[in-house]
C-alpha cells in the first residue's frame, strides 16, 4: 500500500503558521516579482481568486483589498525550511519515502497494514505533520500511486484521510472525473472521451490495452494498469537531475553588464551547490539573457555554451566560464529582464572520466566542500564569491509583500509578549 501525503495550500499555510490572526482571512501568494497569484488558501479560492492559474496580481489587487485579503510575495527560504520539516517528519514514520514536490510525498506502507489499521495510520501521519510542522495535510492511501492520488483528492474534501480498498473502489472511481486522474492531460482526456470514457471507472474497466497504447503510449497504459490496482510506476528515491538550471526575472530592467554578471554568478553558485549535493559533475554550461518581450522596446535574446573536457562542480571555474560567455553575448543599450544558466551533461562524480592533460585535477573540491559546510551550518551566502556582488542588488526580484524568515534568521524571530 502507498500513501500520498499532500499539504493543503502549502504556500498559504506556511505563511499563516506565525500569523494565527490571519488564518480566517483570504490569503494569496504571488509569483516572482509579484507578477501573478500562484497559491491561495481555501477561503481565497472560494472567492474566485484562483479561478485561473497565475492570474495577474494587478488585475485583482482592488478586489483583494475589498475582500480584506492578505497578500504575500513568495518566500522560498521559509517554504524550503517547512518543506524540510514536512519530509523529515514522514521519513521518521515510514519504511521508504519518495519526495514528489515541496509539499507532497509518497510513503511506502509495505507491511504496515499488519501492524496498524491503515486509516488510523493515515491519521497518525496527518497529526504528526501538524505537530512537527504546523501544516494541515491530506492523506490518500491505496495500492498504487495513481489510486493514492485519487484517494488524496477525496481526503481533502473529507476529514483528511481516505483509503481506497476493494469494497469502495467502484463507487470512488465512478464518481471521479477522468480529467482529475493524475498523469492524464487534456489531450489524452479528449481522446478517451471519443471512446465513451468519462470517469476513472470507465477507464479502469476498458479492456483494449492495444488501443490505449496506440492513443496514449506506454505512459497511458501504466496509468490504466495503476487504476486497475497493478503497480507500474516505480517507487523510487529522489532521482538525480540530468540538468540543473537557475534563472530569475529581474525586478527592474538591467542595462549594466556588471549587474548582469553578478546575477549570473549567483545563479551559478546556487546550481553548483545542487550539483555537489548529489555528488555529480557537469560537462557543459549554457548562459542566457533576454529583454522583456511584453514591453514595447528593442528586443534581444543572447545565449552561449561551454563544454568541459573534464567534469566539474567547481563554482569558481563555472563562474569564470559563465562570465566569459557574458562577454560574448552582452549587448549595450538593451534593458534585460531575465537571465539564467543551465548545467548539462551531468554524471556521477565517480563515473566521470577526467581530461588526461588537465592542470586542475583537484577541481577545487576541498575548497568547495569547506564553503558548502560553512554555508550549510551558518546560513546560505555566509561565504560567497565576490563575483556575486556586494551591497544592494538592483537586479534582485521585486517582493513588496515579503514575509519574515522566521525560522532561519535570528533577526526575524517572532517575539512573545506576556502581560
Amino acid at each position: 500500500m502507498i500513501a500520498l501525503v499532500d499539504v493543503n495550500s502549502c504556500y498559504a499555510s506556511v505563511e499563516s503558521v506565525f500569523r494565527p490572526e490571519i488564518t480566517n482571512r483570504p490569503i494569496v501568494v504571488l509569483s516572482n516579482n509579484d507578477g501573478a497569484i500562484i497559491a491561495a488558501n481555501r477561503i481565497a479560492k472560494n472567492l474566485g481568486f484562483m479561478s485561473t492559474m497565475c492570474e495577474p496580481y494587478f488585475k485583482v489587487a482592488d478586489k483583494l483589498k475589498q475582500a480584506n485579503a492578505v497578500v504575500f510575495s513568495s518566500n522560498y527560504v521559509l517554504i524550503h525550511d517547512f518543506s524540510r520539516r514536512f519530509h523529515h517528519t514522514l521519513f521518521n514514520l515510514v519504511p521508504q519515502l519518495e519526495t514528489y514536490s515541496v509539499d507532497e510525498a509518497f510513503c511506502d506502507l509495505s507491511e504496515m497494514d499488519k501492524i496498524y489499521d491503515l486509516k488510523l495510520f493515515g491519521k497518525i501521519l496527518k497529526d504528526e505533520v501538524w505537530t512537527n510542522a504546523c501544516l494541515p495535510c491530506g492523506v490518500g492511501i491505496a495500492k498504487t500511486k495513481v489510486l493514492a492520488k485519487v484517494a488524496n483528492k477525496i481526503a481533502k474534501k473529507m476529514d483528511g484521510v481516505f483509503v481506497i480498498n476493494e469494497k469502495n473502489i467502484k463507487q470512488v472511481l465512478s464518481d471521479f472525473p477522468l480529467k482529475d486522474v493524475w498523469g492524464l492531460g487534456s489531450a489524452s482526456v479528449r481522446k478517451l472521451n471519443l471512446l465513451g470514457i468519462r470517469t476513472a471507472w470507465d477507464f479502469r474497466k476498458y479492456e483494449n490495452k492495444d488501443k490505449i497504447q496506440k492513443l496514449l503510449t506506454k505512459v497511458g497504459v501504466k496509468i490504466w494498469q495503476e487504476l486497475r490496482g497493478t503497480p507500474c510506476i516505480d517507487f523510487l528515491d529522489v532521482e538525480e537531475k540530468d540538468m540543473i538550471g537557475n534563472s530569475r526575472s529581474y525586478g527592474n530592467d538591467i542595462y549594466s553588464k556588471r549587474e548582469i554578471a553578478e546575477s549570473i554568478a549567483e545563479f551559478v553558485t546556487n546550481a553548483s551547490m545542487t550539483l555537489r549535493k548529489q555528488n555529480s559533475v557537469c560537462f557543459g554550461i549554457n548562459v542566457f539573457i533576454h529583454t522583456n518581450s511584453f514591453k514595447d522596446s528593442p528586443q534581444y535574446y543572447g545565449s552561449g555554451f561551454r563544454k568541459f573536457l573534464s567534469g566539474t562542480s567547481d563554482q569558481i571555474l563555472l563562474i569564470r566560464e559563465a562570465h566569459s560567455i557574458i562577454d560574448e553575448i552582452f549587448k549595450e543599450g538593451y534593458g534585460y529582464k531575465k537571465g539564467g544558466i543551465l548545467l548539462s551533461d551531468i554524471r556521477p562524480r565517480n563515473e566521470a572520466q577526467i581530461d588526461l592533460f588537465s592542470k586542475q585535477t583537484d577541481d577545487n573540491e576541498k575548497l568547495n566542500k569547506v564553503l558548502d559546510t560553512i554555508n550549510s551550518r551558518w546560513g546560505k551566502n555566509t561565504i560567497r564569491s565576490a563575483a556575486c556582488g556586494l551591497g544592494i542588488k538592483e537586479w534582485s526580484r521585486r517582493a513588496d509583500f515579503y514575509s519574515r524568515d522566521y525560522t532561519t534568521n535570528w533577526n526575524h524571530l517572532p517575539l512573545l509578549r506576556i502581560s
